[in-house]
């Protein structure tokens, strides 16, 4: 399993226009795409190598906010990363996300996402990823990534952003993992305020015996505006754990901080238990505590700090050899006066 934690996808806004596609043409081309890249992967196949492959994942998500309503602010604040917040549970998410391997050395992901926010907001988001490998151990990757956020009133205006990124990833045979990127982010807000975001990460990972690793990240922000620069630094420190009983344990914490005096702290623990052969079943809990200087703390924030617990439980069922079922329950509540339910199926189907 792999761990994203504590960060949010950072688009800007800028208006749209009358020679932008709508949505409905949007969701046309990229399904025509993700038709055409899989045609082009059986055509391959009858290559030289005669080798591919093509990975299907959706998902469907509904999250239960009870009496709670979802927040009227600006959604994708590059600066402030509050995670988890309740940015981590839209109402309704639905995802499509297909893999298609060029032979052994490359691969092209496809995502779409289509986020319910309340009865008149949503949002979407278009993923795409290339991967190359360079050498046996050595992979370089690419990822452009696009959000428009919408509402239904027809004088509203929406929000689009774009978000790139460069990496490279070396593997030693699984005992010494490395990783860096670079990703970029220009945003427009509605006030004409253009802000440019870079972002560079470091991580690596040590398999100290075949039971134990040690894994550590680093990302950095500089915020570039101007009103001026705002950098911000999050570590984030990993320890996992083998057990005879076929039981994984993992153990990590998110440590962020930026210029502005806004500060948190997030420890985490999962247990995965390896039940059956095609079953497995993970339990993660998750503490999050965030501190703010007065000036800075969001208008949606009481007080100047945020805490707030997760539970969450995942099942993995592989149904068949080449069909495989997720369910996923989670559980939040802060001091924020939230508390919620977040309930997820999914399917993926390897052709």
């Amino acid at each position: 399993m792999s761990y994203v934690i504590g960060f949010k996808s950072r688009f800007g806004r800028s208006e749209l226009n009358d020679g932008i596609l709508s949505r409905q043409q949007i969701i046309v081309l990229l399904s025509t795409c993700l038709l055409v890249f899989c045609i082009t992967a059986e055509l391959f196949a009858i290559g030289p190598t005669g080798w591919y492959n093509t990975k299907i994942k959706a998902e469907y998500q509904f999250s239960d906010y009870g009496e709670y309503s979802f927040p009227e602010v600006e959604y994708g604040d590059s600066i402030q990363f509050i995670d988890p917040y309740v940015f981590s549970f839209p109402e309704h998410r639905s995802l499509v996300k297909i893999i298609q391997s060029f032979g052994p050395k490359k691969a092209l992901e496809l995502r779409y996402e289509n986020s319910v926010l309340s009865s008149d907001k949503q949002q979407d988001r278009y993923y795409s990823r290339y991967d190359q490998n360079i050498s046996d151990l050595t992979t370089v990757y690419g990822v452009y990534q696009s959000l428009d956020l919408s509402y239904d009133s027809p004088d509203s205006i929406s929000s689009v952003g774009h978000m790139m990124s460069l990496g490279i990833k070396h593997d030693r045979s699984g005992w010494i993992k490395g990783e860096t990127s670079f990703s970029y982010d220009n945003s427009k807000a509605p006030s004409g305020l253009i802000t440019e975001t870079f972002m560079p990460m470091v991580q690596g990972r040590w398999s100290i015996d075949s039971y134990t690793a040690l894994s550590a990240r680093w990302d950095g922000y500089w915020a570039v505006s101007d009103s001026g620069t705002v950098p911000a630094h999050a570590f984030t420190v990993f320890v996992s754990r083998y057990f005879p009983t076929e039981t994984a344990v993992h153990l990590f914490s998110r440590f962020y901080r930026n210029e502005d005096g806004v500060e948190s702290i997030s420890p985490a623990v999962e247990v995965a238990q390896y039940v059956l052969w095609n079953l497995t079943a993970r339990m993660t809990y998750r503490f999050y505590r965030n501190w703010f200087e007065s000036e800075n703390a969001p208008p949606t924030i009481e007080g100047n700090s945020l805490t707030a617990h997760s539970i969450r439980t995942n099942i993995e069922y592989e149904i068949m050899s080449d069909v495989k079922m997720l369910i996923k329950y989670r559980w939040y509540s802060s001091d924020q006066n939230i508390k919620m339910s977040t309930y997820l199926l999914g399917f993926e189907y390897n052709l």
